[in-house]
């Protein structure tokens, strides 16, 4: 790990934070009369995640107050049917059925039951692997039951699932028991010949890492995994031994999150348990500071879910007036609370008796104690009787007689297709093809249209608030000062900043804003990149967008390792932007564009425009900015993302989840972000792969090959370059080289 990589990952926590009725000490270099007005520093220590939850908390209040209107059966009704409605919208809808095409690859018997060992198209060619227990006594059609396996990586092989399965069977239910994706066979990273993760972590990474692809190109994993489960309900239909009007749907863990929304979604599941997947209420949030943070895995999410207050009690509530059982590890407080409301709306349908909740006592599991509960629950609503009170004994059988695939691996038997092969189908067809300027003319309609696009897409809202800058103090060093202060980006954002002066004065009058994700100390001291810049005779005004610098926040991620960032502190506040309709990049590049307004505020600059230069994730908040903000007269982007189609053609990236947006290869790339900052000079610098690896010339070049025709359509070709690093040059001389304004 580097310097760079340290910073970033560490952060640089505010030390100065004011305490109640405590004093404060004027700061070095500020006159003493001037010292009224606190840092909002001191009066904001954790500001983005506070900024975050109070916007969250907000919208969750106005939702309880609409809630709380709910006291008819009709309006009960009104507000399940909305519920299921967002839900299918959020998940981008249901496609056509195609034929299943099931195929049962063997079967054995064993005491009181029949397994067969299926696979079936949940999808053309999209084969989902499972196994279907049969009761081998009684006489049928049986109630038949759905089972998504929990976050485990040998899923439906796991001991405790296959005893659920079978005292299913053993107790006269049909078990479709199957494997999500990501898990069991339809795991990508496991190797079958060394038995290996090759990418370590949780089975969690199987799940987010392509999950947040698919929302580059306006897709979810969440869609594919609710429809797996509904084209399970589709497969048991077909047998024989199955009566269609009694079909369930049970899981555990990760299984109970997917059993939950299946059976919100699709009435046609009659009775539902949900086993320790997720009842208690998200909103609202209260996050401590120094508290780890972390989001449940992107399929977990339905985005925007808090713009219509739709949270677990209300997923939960859809099912009535179904019967649905709920467990939890052990009774607490905020699953009291929801299982209240839950009751409660029950109730308000006549239907109290068909809610109930079980507990655990014991750590997370499928333990004997729920698994008896469940077959109870399901006897009693499917047989109109109790259920057992014991568990018989059985064996669980080794993972690889439950098989579908020759190696238990439909990435390594080659067995149709995978979700990063239908990712891969999916973006060579994006972003939409568009005709490139010609004139000057088109160039402005072009960046009309593009603006507008780009501003839906990140959630943009321009910011008239006060800058109201406050001086902390002014740092001397070897020929040039830093005055240190911080201004507004909107109510409740502030950004650090640090002016770089010459005391040569400044040859350049034209400033240079700078915009790392590493903040601005990391090339802010001495010997620096920001040094020589500025004894070269620059203004240079560095700035920390809202989370990054002095204001991370001060909390850590909860998963470690190589691919934490889809489940770190940045990915969790993204995850928080999604859920009420905004995001985060597109906050970060209004904080460019309000940092714009600070250096054009000042008498000592150029206020006609910036040289603006980003580096890393700064690389792709300038380039948005520059593209809405034509102050901006040169733009250039170091080390950032090389494209969206860069990223989504891989199947591990290091990307931080922070600089995806949602659906924007539907719309657009990169390179056509790009062609929106001509006629404007652009260097594109150093570029950087979805591992954060170094770019080939060839390759930067044959990405942006549609801006370069924009540049050379308007006769302005030169003012375009891609480039890698001079070794024959320093950093500042290659910056200077590269926003020098002709």
């Amino acid at each position: 790990m580097d310097r760079r990589d340290f910073v970033k990952q560490a952060g640089i926590l505010p030390l100065a934070v004011g305490l109640p009725g405590g004093s404060l000490a004027v700061p070095s270099g500020k006159p003493p009369q001037a010292s009224a007005a606190r840092l909002y520093s001191q009066m904001m220590p954790d500001m983005l995640v506070t900024y975050l939850t109070e916007k969250v908390n907000a919208m969750a209040a106005h939702w309880d107050q609409q809630r709380a209107q709910i006291r008819t059966p009709g309006q009960m009704e009104a507000r399940n049917r909305f519920v299921r409605q967002k839900c299918i919208e959020m998940i981008h809808g249901f496609p056509k059925r195609n034929p299943l095409n099931p195929i049962i690859v063997k079967s054995f018997e064993r005491d009181g039951y029949k397994v067969e060992n299926l696979m079936y198209e949940s999808q053309p060619d999209f084969w989902v692997t499972g196994n279907l227990y049969i009761p081998t006594s009684g006489s049928g059609p049986y109630p038949g039951i759905i089972s998504p396996c929990g976050h485990y990586p040998t899923a439906r092989g796991f001991p405790e699932y296959q005893a659920a399965y079978v005292n299913f069977a053993r107790n006269g239910f049909v078990v479709l028991a199957y494997d999500p994706i990501g898990e069991g066979e339809r795991r990508h990273f496991w190797n079958p010949m060394t038995h290996v993760n090759e990418i370590g972590g949780p089975v969690t990474w199987e799940h987010s890492l392509p999950g947040q692809l698919l929302l580059l190109i306006g897709e979810d994993l969440t869609h594919y995994r609710v429809w797996d489960g509904m084209r399970a309900i589709d497969y048991l239909l077909t047998r024989p031994e199955v009566d269609g009007k009694r079909i369930g749907c049970a899981g555990h863990s990760g299984g109970g999150t997917l059993t939950k929304f299946i059976a919100a979604m699709d009435e046609r599941v009659a009775c539902a348990a949900i086993n320790e997947g997720g009842t208690a209420n998200e909103w609202p949030i209260h996050i401590p500071m120094y508290k780890p943070m972390g989001t449940g895995d992107t399929e977990q999410h339905m985005f925007p879910s808090g713009t219509y207050g739709i949270d677990n009690v209300d997923l939960l509530a859809a099912v009535a007036p179904r019967p649905l059982l709920v467990t939890i590890e052990h009774y607490a407080p905020p699953f009291n609370r929801a299982a209240a409301a839950i009751l409660a709306r029950y109730e308000l349908l006549g239907a109290g008796d068909k809610f109930k909740t079980v507990p655990a006592d014991d750590p997370h599991a499928w333990t004997v104690k729920l698994r008896i509960a469940n077959t109870d629950w399901f006897s009693r609503w499917f047989y109109n009787r109790p259920g057992p009170q014991s568990e018989a004994p059985f064996t669980p059988e080794p993972w690889e007689n439950l098989w579908c695939t020759v190696d238990g691996s439909i990435e390594y038997s080659r067995q149709g297709q995978t979700i990063y092969s239908l990712i891969l189908k999916t973006q060579a067809t994006l972003p939409p093809e568009r005709k490139a300027p010609t004139s000057s003319s088109e160039l402005v309609s072009y960046r009309s249209e593009l603006g507008e696009e780009i501003r839906k897409v990140i959630r943009y809202r321009p910011s008239n608030t006060p800058l109201a800058p406050r001086h902390d103090t002014t740092t001397p060093r070897k020929g040039y000062k830093i005055e240190k202060l911080e201004f507004l980006s909107e109510p409740g954002i502030y950004i650090p900043t640090w002016v770089y002066k010459p005391d040569a004065g400044v040859k350049n009058r034209t400033a240079i804003l700078y915009v790392s994700d590493t903040g601005r100390v990391e090339d802010g001291m001495e010997f620096g990149l920001l040094e020589q810049l500025t004894l070269q005779g620059n203004c240079v005004v560095a700035v920390d967008v809202r989370g990054m610098g002095a204001t991370t926040p001060p909390h850590l991620g909860e998963e470690h390792g190589e691919f934490r960032q889809v489940d770190d502190t940045e990915c969790t506040m993204t995850y928080m932007a999604w859920e009420i309709n905004e995001d985060l990049f597109g906050m970060r590049v209004l904080d460019v564009i309000r940092s714009i307004d600070y250096v054009l505020s000042r008498p000592d600059v150029d206020p006609t425009g910036v040289r603006l230069a980003g580096r890393g994730a700064g690389a792709l908040w300038s380039l948005y900015a520059a593209a809405l903000d034509t102050r901006v007269k040169i733009l250039l982007a170091h080390e950032g993302l090389l494209s969206y189609r860069a990223l989504t053609s891989v199947d591990r990236y290091l990307t931080e989840s922070s600089l995806f947006i949602r659906n924007v290869l539907t719309r657009f790339d990169l390179p056509q972000v790009a062609a929106a900052v001509a006629e404007r000079p652009l260097a594109v610098l150093a570029p950087r792969g979805p591992m954060k690896e170094a770019v080939d010339m060839g390759a930067a070049r044959r990405a942006y090959h549609w801006t370069e025709q924009v540049y050379g359509n308007l006769g302005i070709k030169d003012r375009f370059q891609v480039s890698v690093m001079s070794p024959d040059k320093s950093l500042a001389d290659q910056y200077l080289e590269l926003l020098r304004i002709s």
